[in-house]
């Protein structure tokens, strides 16, 4: 009696097709053996930035005053940083609140600071529409600190001043006539002023009446003026009057309107501000 052969798996497969190449296993890959214990590259992730240094010779800091906490920024070196930040005091009691762009601490106590800058509001303007400008004059030693509105804002100007550097009051619409008024008194007595978008007619903005005079003339300072060349509040044709009846000072028109600080030419007027507070060192 025959015996039936058994019926494997290469019994059943069919015959190769001319030219087709071999089948390979699911499992492993061509030519591995067991003894290819090599894996695939991982991909480790990215770095963390360190962190700003905080101890003695960290990058200088930003102040808000009025909450009393530190931002970091990159101005310049300053000491250690204090664990218990206080905000900066005038004589009657008023704190100087906020401080932006600050390349050192809030009680003036640097003494490689280039230039003080005591900022008066406009209308409609609070701390924040001066952060980009801050900013860029702290990367060149220049403190810029925003005064308050209120009874007691000479004390507060006169608070920011820095022995042995210019000092400086920058206005910004009707803060810039609140600038000029403030030249006249004996405890301010500024270098110089930087005027943005100076109001030269009685116009209502957002329903606030303007509180100062238009001048008629600029006083004898070094001044500079900043004026947006589509402004509706102030045109610059009185603008560029008015700026004749001044030596010293230097009108420079950048592209929008009234709002320089937030328009097209905010570039130009932070540059030609720190032009302006460097030649005042030169003088």
């Amino acid at each position: 009696m025959r015996h039936a052969r058994p019926i494997t798996a290469a019994a059943i497969r069919p015959p190769a097709k001319e030219n087709q190449a071999p089948m390979m296993s699911p499992i492993r890959p061509p030519f591995a053996t067991d003894s290819d214990t090599r894996t695939p590259p991982t991909t480790l992730p990215p770095a963390r930035a360190a962190a700003p240094a905080t101890a003695a010779g960290s990058v200088a800091a930003r102040v808000w005053a009025s909450t009393g906490a530190f931002r970091t920024t990159e101005a310049t070196r300053v000491p250690a940083a204090r664990t218990d930040p206080t905000p900066t005091i005038t004589p009657t009691g008023l704190p100087v609140s906020p401080v932006r762009g600050s390349s050192g601490p809030a009680d003036g106590s640097r003494v490689d600071i280039r230039s003080t800058v005591a900022v008066l509001m406009g209308r409609g303007e609070n701390a924040d529409a001066f952060t980009e400008l801050a900013d860029r004059l702290a990367l060149d030693g220049h403190r810029l600190t925003v005064v308050p509105d209120g009874a007691h804002r000479i004390p507060a100007v006169v608070e920011t001043r820095v022995p042995g550097v210019p000092f400086v009051l920058l206005g910004s619409d009707t803060g810039a006539l609140a600038a000029l008024a403030m030249v006249g008194s004996p405890a301010v007595r500024p270098d110089g002023l930087i005027l943005l978008g100076l109001p030269l007619l009685h116009v209502p903005v957002a329903g606030l009446p303007v509180e100062e005079p238009s001048p008629r003339t600029l006083p004898d300072l070094p001044i500079l003026l900043m004026h947006g060349a589509d402004d509706e509040v102030s045109p610059l044709p009185l603008v560029r009057m008015t700026t004749r009846t001044a030596p010293r000072a230097e009108l420079g028109v950048t592209p929008g309107g009234h709002d320089l600080l937030a328009g097209p030419g905010r570039r130009s007027v932070a540059a030609r501000t720190v032009l302006f507070l460097e030649s005042l060192r030169d003088c």
